[in-house]
């Protein structure tokens, strides 16, 4: 068992390793945006952040800048739902790292609320993708909840919103007073 803090060791690089360890085992991270990932002979296999799966999940994961990781040799996956070789996990994960920045800028705490503000209206105009991200502002739900429930949408339903583009398309409501955020 290797354990570590990904404030010293960032996630990047631990993935490095072990990808190019060709180890199998099931890296977990301990984090309030923590979860868990598989890796076999050099690939990502599974990811998962709470009950999302796959490549949703690996995008959450793929935001952490923190927390505790540990990594336990020649546990097998529970489900294979990636199948991303090294160069191109690290790649993927490198993007999706760049693109979580400034969403976390405005969402920090995911265990806050969201709620519209009184300069809302609902005269607002909005597209299609604003008001599929809209309706996921719920009294009582915090954002890993929102984000949750992207978990439950039918597979390859074209409206379901990947994690970081529902908190990316609200991130300007935010910024405009018209969503509050509520800390818990």
């Amino acid at each position: 068992m290797v354990r570590g803090d990904l404030t010293i060791f960032p996630l990047l690089s631990v993935m490095q390793m072990l990808l190019a360890s060709g180890k199998a085992g099931k890296l977990s991270v301990t984090h309030p945006r923590g979860g868990d990932f598989w890796v076999d002979a050099g690939d990502i296999v599974h990811a998962q952040y709470g009950p999302m799966k796959g490549e949703p999940a690996l995008q959450v994961l793929a935001s952490l800048d923190g927390g505790i990781f540990t990594f336990e040799p020649n546990v097998a996956a529970p489900d294979r739902t990636l199948s991303l070789r090294r160069e191109v996990a690290l790649t993927h994960m490198l993007f999706d790292q760049d693109g979580w920045a400034e969403v976390l800028k405005v969402f920090p705490e995911w265990t806050s609320t969201l709620r519209f503000s009184a300069r809302w209206s609902e005269a607002q105009p909005v597209t299609q993708q604003q008001y599929r991200a809209l309706r996921m502002v719920t009294p009582g739900v915090s954002i890993r909840g929102m984000l949750e429930r992207l978990a439950f949408r039918p597979a390859g339903d074209p409206s379901t919103l990947k994690p970081r583009e529902l908190l990316d398309t609200l991130r300007p409501f935010v910024q405009a007073g018209l969503v509050e955020v509520v800390p818990a």
